[in-house]
């Protein structure tokens, strides 16, 4: 029983091998050798690794490579990377590959041997959300950012406070600097339409009026992202792709018209990273329609809206939620007009969403 139970395990680990299509080894697979074989190489059939797991391991590499790749794109087991001057396509193993694309993000640092990519070195920032389809899977957008610009618009598509609101937060908890972009202010009759944005200049954001038709406020953006590694996102039918279009006219992107209901078309498929030259790196991303909040709580979504920090020393209660509590200071200022009730709405809405995920 004992013979019989070892030749089949050892037979569904040498299937595994092939499919994984591992490396060569100088053993061959057999029921005296497969439980070591199994400990040193694992088995897929039998334990899923944890998305936690993998990136732990991806950030406990040594960040000492001086002539680490860039990843540009990412695609099926495969991605483009930017090394030493030359872009090359390189094979992502599996236990890099694996969950939708997510352990590996446009704008890593990895290590490459012989067109393979070999290990990711440690991330100082990122941008993420969970997968639209797998809403317990975490969906990295990109690595290594230093900028996150989030193109908007007032009309086609209309300003949208609340997503704005959403990508602020997942900025601000990924380590990078964000800057809003209004596109299309060519299409503007009057200029106060631009005036609900001066609640984001007062927490200290920078927002760039932009129109890639007449060129305003293209140098100002230039100058944002100049030596820096910057990805653009947004709500489909910003113009982000035009946006890249015109801060260097070399790229030639393709673009679209917009839907006739007025919402954008998905041009770009897949965030992909171009060289500008000088340290600038510009990464165009898919465009959203939502934008879901990773691995967030009640209790820290607070420390996302630092407006409320002040006011909050004033509440009855220490550990006051800003929603529900009597005395709420808050509140108060928010029905006397000294905090932005948009803003405030924002978070309530937020607030509700997580208390119906507990």
């Amino acid at each position: 029983m004992r013979d019989e139970k070892s030749r089949r395990a050892a037979g569904r680990l040498r299937r595994s091998f092939v499919r994984d299509k591992g490396g060569e080894r100088k053993d061959a697979v057999t029921e005296n050798n497969w439980e070591q074989l199994l400990d040193e190489h694992g088995h897929s059939r039998r334990r899923r690794m944890l998305m936690s797991e993998v990136i732990t391991q991806l950030d406990s590499v040594d960040d000492d490579d001086q002539n680490a790749a860039i990843v540009m794109a990412v695609m099926s087991a495969r991605c483009r990377v930017f090394d030493r001057g030359e872009e090359r396509d390189c094979i992502v193993p599996p236990h890099i590959a694996m969950r939708h694309k997510s352990a590996l993000a446009v704008g890593d640092r990895v290590r490459v041997v012989e067109d393979r990519v070999e290990s990711v070195f440690p991330r100082r920032s990122v941008l993420a959300r969970p997968d639209p389809l797998h809403k317990h899977v975490q969906r990295l957008i990109a690595a290594n950012i230093d900028v996150v610009v989030n193109v908007v618009s007032v009309k086609a598509p209309p300003l949208r406070p609340r997503l704005i609101d959403r990508v602020l937060i997942a900025i601000q908890r990924g380590g990078a600097q964000p800057v809003i972009c209004v596109n299309k202010v060519d299409l503007l009759a009057d200029r106060s339409e631009l005036d609900s944005l001066d609640r984001y200049r007062d927490l200290g954001v920078a927002v760039i009026a932009c129109s890639t038709k007449t060129g305003e406020g293209l140098d100002a953006l230039r100058a944002a992202v100049e030596g820096k590694m910057t990805a653009f996102v947004g709500h489909s039918g910003v113009g982000k792709s035009s946006i890249l279009n015109a801060l260097d006219e070399r790229l030639q992107l393709v673009t679209n018209a917009l839907h006739r209901r007025g919402t954008g078309r998905h041009t770009t498929t897949r965030s992909t990273l171009y060289d500008f030259g000088e340290g600038t790196y510009l990464i165009d991303t898919p465009g959203i329609r939502e934008f879901g909040l990773w691995d967030m709580d009640t209790e820290s979504l607070r420390d996302y809206f630092p407006e409320f920090t002040e006011a909050a020393e004033y509440c009855r209660f220490t550990d006051c939620t800003h929603v529900h509590e009597p005395d709420c200071e808050v509140k108060r200022r928010v029905e006397a007009g000294a905090l932005d009730r948009a803003r405030y709405e924002t978070y309530v809405r937020l607030y509700e969403d997580l208390e119906e995920k507990r």
